[in-house]
């Protein structure tokens, strides 16, 4: 009976196919739904709580339903859109909605749902039938994984139960040739590398084709936005700036860009500020005090820079100042 189950299983194979057949296949290339950011296929989103992560999904989704850029400059294609709003009722999205429209008339084919069956309760077969019916859907947000995901058993390594968890979805995006956006949440404990932020083990990041993060700082109005995956040619890190009064954000460049420029802001504060000259081991105190987390090299190094580019002056034996602009009046 060994022998026969053997057989049996033996007489199944799974599809298979040779470079050959692969390479006279005409294949269309992933499609970017926000150019450069948002790719085909599976995305996990993962910021903070209370940090402006629903605010963003929900401008993205009206500005792919209209075809507008989002985040001010990143060009969409245009197309429906499935918002799976689980952790809002009517009126918060209402209310949210009316605010990032602005008195405009909401876009029509952004669809949106209170509830959903979790993945593994009937939630996947439910969004591939919403898509059959709906082929103009480009992008679908489900906010949070957390509602949708299956319920952690604890019977399993949790790296199984995370990757599983999202592992149906894949098939159905590139089925449908859909973005699905994930929302997610950041652990507390910070890391240089954000992606190790994602709540969850790597089975999380490991499953999907590709992570958002988005980083601030509470009470600030700024934030970095990064980005990878398997189709992006180059990792993304963007500088964004919130507005309250519009709920939007907006990308106001390269994140490396603006966090030097923010350094050099922060030094020009510290030698504005003084009394007297500074040295760099002053100023990286005053900075490290202040919350601008720089080390002596790094200061001494933009110092340098800083004096070559005219914004300070060194005195000599590595003292800076603001220079005297009646100078040379």
């Amino acid at each position: 009976m060994s022998a026969g189950v053997q057989r049996g299983r033996a007489s199944v194979l799974p599809t298979t196919f040779t470079a050959t057949d692969l390479m006279t296949r005409d294949l269309p290339p992933i499609e970017q739904i926000v150019r450069g950011i948002v790719y085909e296929g599976v995305t996990v989103f993962a910021g903070k709580p209370k940090q402006g992560k629903t605010w963003l999904m929900l401008s993205l989704a009206l500005d792919v339903a209209g075809g507008k850029t989002a985040m001010g400059s990143s060009p969409v294609q245009q197309g429906e859109v499935l918002y799976l709003a689980l952790e809002d009722n009517h009126r918060r999205l209402h209310k949210r909605i009316k605010k990032l429209l602005a008195g405009r008339e909401a876009p029509t084919g952004v669809y949106f749902a209170s509830g959903w069956p979790r993945l593994d309760e009937g939630g996947v077969e439910a969004l591939d039938a919403f898509l059959t019916e709906h082929p103009n859907i480009r992008l679908v947000i489900g906010d949070t994984l957390a509602r949708l995901k299956p319920r952690a058993l604890g019977k399993r390594p949790q790296y199984d139960e995370d990757r599983e968890g999202i592992d149906s979805l894949i098939p159905l995006a590139d089925k449908h040739a859909v973005a699905i956006i994930l929302v997610h949440h950041l652990r507390e404990s910070e890391s240089d590398d954000p992606f190790d932020m994602i709540h969850g083990s790597a089975g999380l990041t490991a499953g999907v084709d590709a992570a958002l993060v988005l980083k601030r700082k509470r009470g600030e109005a700024d934030a970095y936005l990064y980005g990878d995956g398997r189709d992006y040619e180059n990792p993304v890190e963007l500088a964004l700036k919130w507005n309250a009064i519009t709920a939007t954000w907006t990308i106001i460049g390269e994140a490396d860009v603006y966090a030097m420029s923010e350094q050099r802001r922060a030094i020009l504060d510290v030698i504005t500020g003084a009394d007297e000259p500074l040295g760099p081991k002053e100023i990286t105190e005053r900075l490290n005090a202040g919350g601008v987390e720089m080390n002596y090299g790094a200061v001494r190094e933009m110092l340098s820079q800083m004096a070559k580019d005219g914004q300070i002056k060194n005195l000599g034996w590595g003292q800076y100042v603001i220079p005297d602009t009646t100078e040379d009046a």
